[in-house]
């Protein structure tokens, strides 16, 4: 059985600025597993939660907030657990959404009338191209690959590269919608090219000196 927005609301509201964030960088996993038709035992788990919290300088344990979510209101319900894991889902990832959005004072109905458009917001919102440019950025800055640093280029080229190239298909017909998007987009691929190079060993310049790329044939 599902449950109501107010509920998780009611959950957000009593136990603050915590209760969201924990919420939202929940359902954020929750939606790029999804995305990423990945066949996983729920819709979050502790490691990828704890993560993504560290990633926004949060540090703090979500075990009792989490036990307080699923025993106290229903939000969420453990699917898996083993000695070193544990999976949760959402009883409604619907109710979720839309009182995140309340909560943030937005209504998603409101947002844009455009089903497709208001999709792929959601879909750049969960690809996290600016983490990606980073790692692409300190990949490319190394003198010498481990094996570690190979295997996670030719994982960026076989799955996120095509991820955003598809998106970029999609988001380039809406021209200054997804302006942002588009030149990260770009920015991507030209790291990610220089990261090609440097994995096949060729001698470097300085990726300022190069010529943008274009993203549909890099990948052809």
């Amino acid at each position: 059985m599902g449950i109501s927005e107010a509920i998780v609301l009611d959950s957000i509201y009593k136990y603050g600025e915590k209760a969201y964030v924990l919420l939202k960088v929940a359902y954020e996993i929750y939606q790029s597993n999804l995305l990423m038709n990945r066949k996983v035992p729920g819709d979050f788990d502790y490691k990828s939660l704890t993560n993504k919290l560290r990633e926004r300088g949060i540090s703090y344990n979500p075990n009792q907030l989490l036990r307080i979510l699923e025993r106290e209101f229903g939000v969420i319900e453990t699917t898996y657990r083993s000695a070193n894991q544990r999976w949760w889902r959402f009883k409604d990832p619907s109710a979720v959404s839309k009182a995140l959005s309340v909560y943030e004072g937005r209504d998603v109905e409101d947002e844009c009338d455009d089903p497709e458009v208001l999709l792929l917001k959601i879909q750049v919102d969960i690809v996290d191209i600016d983490k990606l440019i980073d790692e692409l950025i300190e990949l490319t800055s190394k003198e010498r690959l481990t094996l570690i640093d190979k295997e996670r280029i030719k994982n960026l080229i076989f799955n996120d590269a095509q991820l955003i190239v598809k998106l970029f298909k999609e988001t380039q017909k809406y021209g200054e919608e997804f302006r942002e998007f588009n030149g990260k987009a770009s920015l991507f691929i030209k790291y990610l090219t220089v990261a090609v190079k440097k994995l096949k060993g060729v001698n470097l310049d300085v990726i300022a000196t190069q010529k943008p790329v274009d993203l549909e044939s890099t990948l052809k």
